[in-house]
């Protein structure tokens, strides 16, 4: 209707009116485009509103892993610990077989979910997002999660290349698999696994002579270093998380 009415103002010369109807035309357009941007900014700003509370949900699950895996870092520390107080008591009377399988073999990684993260980050408006804090703190959590994660995976490299082949030279391997993996997933796996429970265990004396020894003493005094790392590590994420957390619920009320 509107270009029928601008076609007869030109047949008809009526300037004034072909300016009026020309003018209605681009508003029209312009509104058209203004409409259509707003349109595309909300949605932009629900998919980050969505992917965020995904992130949410993502850092509070990484939270729980932390507490699980930080204990079983702790149990290590405090084996560590009970261990060498054994080796350095005179009146040591037995191999304490399972605070050794403990020190010398076990090792954990935190697996840290990132998936909603990446989606967080690779969000268009998250880019242009302007809060002084929300946005550091996102872009952030790749490098703190790589932070966090490297030690556990030094450790778990020094136990396969390192304290395990150490500790094998004196004392028998099966039964110290067994003991570290009891309370485990793998539990059943090394119990069920023939030969490896049948090896004698070294003599009390023979034990003592090692336990004395200042290279056995002071490989227990670095894995108690390194868990004790780990764990400083992970209480620094873990605080770190929770700021996260606070920094998007302001942004998703």
């Amino acid at each position: 209707m509107l270009l029928r009415s601008l076609a007869k103002h030109i047949k008809e010369q009526n300037w004034f009116a072909v300016f009026i109807d020309f003018f209605i035309v681009v508003l029209g357009i312009l509104l058209a485009f203004q409409i259509t941007e707003w349109s595309e900014q909300q949605a932009d700003k629900r998919a980050l509103h969505v992917a965020l509370e995904r992130l949410e949900d993502e850092i509070q699950g990484n939270i729980l892993a932390i507490d699980k895996y930080s204990q079983r870092h702790e149990d290590i520390a405090s084996a560590g610990q009970a261990l060498l107080k054994l080796v350095r008591d005179p009146a040591l009377g037995h191999v304490p077989m399972a605070l050794i399988a403990k020190v010398f073999l076990d090792g954990y990684t935190t697996n840290y979910s990132t998936s909603a993260l990446m989606s967080v980050l690779n969000q268009q408006t998250f880019q242009g997002l302007q809060s002084n804090e929300l946005r550091p703190a996102v872009s952030a959590l790749p490098a703190e999660y790589l932070d966090a994660s490297e030690d556990e995976h030094t450790v778990i490299q020094r136990v396969d290349g390192h304290w395990n082949p150490y500790i094998s030279q004196y004392l028998p391997a099966g039964p110290m698999w067994i003991n570290a993996n009891k309370d485990t997933e793998w539990e059943a796996y090394f119990a069920a696994t023939e030969g490896f429970a049948e090896y004698e265990v070294v003599s009390l004396s023979e034990f003592k002579v090692l336990a004395a020894s200042l290279p056995f003493q002071n490989e227990i005094i670095n894995r108690i270093g390194y868990e004790r790392l780990i764990l400083i590590e992970q209480q620094e994420l873990r605080l770190f998380l929770e700021q996260v957390l606070a920094l998007i619920e302001e942004e998703t009320p």
